[in-house]
């Protein structure tokens, strides 16, 4: 696989796991699954099987000296974006840097926030999933749904194109409401969108050439100054005069030569809180705990101490998160609010300083 290249996405904020998530260190930094960053795991599983000098980090400017202090990857491999400009722009944005490498090049575009086991079935997926991209498609990986799930993008599967593995794509779906996303779980012919795709570097160019020509005009200037003195002022005016689109309203959902593949691992996007209990180990009443945590007749719990102790007493289903300067306190189920807290804290100027 010398030609392919991993590209990790890891610009977004992971707004979700505040107060522990912050601008400086967002979620992808983060030890949640093991005692190792997320943005670590994934370059370790990338570089299984896949040279290290071909694997890239996409992120903010704001946090590139974190990720180069982790020393996982060599400085030249960080893309740092000025500021975040969602995915369209962030992938556009490194296959014009890649196309200056080789421009036969093929990119494995992961985000640096999923769980993502075992790692050979990784593997074994984005082999099958190559086979479809050295013909010229662009291709993503779905998610087989294990429950009704609304934070998830859902894929329709078309014609079948390799038994049980490889279809085209009927429609993509927006994020439903739980009666639909049960619909569709009892269906059995969707997928959820994993975020994971594969392609040729002409192919995604060629798609934003197609869908997305304004975008592609103004990397077609950026393109210009790589390697050169101006390069930087020029990204900064290329990052200026885009929109914030996602790859896939932008590209994946126009495009005609485009394969899903059912994936044969096993996935977790870590979206919130929640996501812990996917992941950690619960106590007998069914509470995840961390640090200096003790409990009386307290149920199906997330209680996290960074400092000091928590003592709940006869709570449930909550979420509480203690770190050295902030205490969150919320239901499970509206892990989706704390986006607009952080909405409020940052009008605040007494506040930002908590963001």
């Amino acid at each position: 696989m010398n030609n392919v290249f991993g590209v990790i996405l890891a610009g977004g904020k992971g707004e979700r796991f505040w107060p522990k998530s912050k601008e400086r260190m967002p979620k992808q930094l983060l030890q949640i699954v093991s005692d190792k960053s997320m943005l670590q795991e994934t370059v370790e599983r990338l570089s299984s099987f896949l040279e290290k000098d071909n694997i890239y980090v996409v992120s903010t400017a704001s946090i590139k000296d974190t990720i180069k202090d982790l020393d996982i990857l060599n400085e030249s491999r960080i893309m740092a974006e000025p500021f975040g400009k969602n995915t369209a722009l962030a992938i556009g944005y490194s296959a014009v840097k890649l196309k200056q490498i080789n421009p036969e090049g093929t990119m494995l575009v992961c985000p640096a926030d999923h769980n993502i086991f075992p790692v050979k079935d990784f593997q074994n997926s984005i082999k099958i999933g190559l086979e479809f991209a050295k013909k010229g498609n662009l291709v993503t990986f779905g998610i087989t749904p294990v429950r009704p799930d609304e934070g998830y993008g859902y894929i329709e599967m078309g014609e079948e194109l390799v038994q049980n593995s490889v279809y085209k794509i009927k429609s993509f779906k927006e994020k439903p409401n739980i009666k639909i996303a049960k619909q569709y779980l009892k269906k059995g012919n969707t997928l959820w969108n994993s975020g994971i795709f594969l392609w040729r570097v002409k192919d995604i160019m060629q798609g934003i050439k197609n869908y997305m020509p304004e975008m592609y005009e103004k990397l077609m200037v950026f393109e210009k100054h790589i390697g050169k003195l101006t390069e930087e002022e020029a990204l900064e005016k290329l990052y200026n005069d885009c929109q914030p689109t996602s790859i896939d309203f932008g590209v994946m959902e126009q495009a005609p030569n485009i394969v899903i593949v059912r994936a044969k691992f096993t996935w977790d996007d870590v979206g919130d809180w929640n996501a812990l209990e996917r992941i950690r180990s619960m106590d007998k009443d069914g509470n995840i705990l961390e640090g200096d945590v003790i409990q009386i007749n307290a149920k199906n719990n997330i209680i996290i101490s960074d400092t000091g102790l928590v003592a709940a007493i006869g709570v449930d289903d909550l979420i509480i998160v203690k770190t050295d300067n902030e205490i969150l306190i919320c239901r499970k189920n509206e892990t989706g609010e704390i986006k607009n807290l952080l909405k409020e804290i940052q009008k605040n100027d007494k506040l930002k300083k908590y963001l």
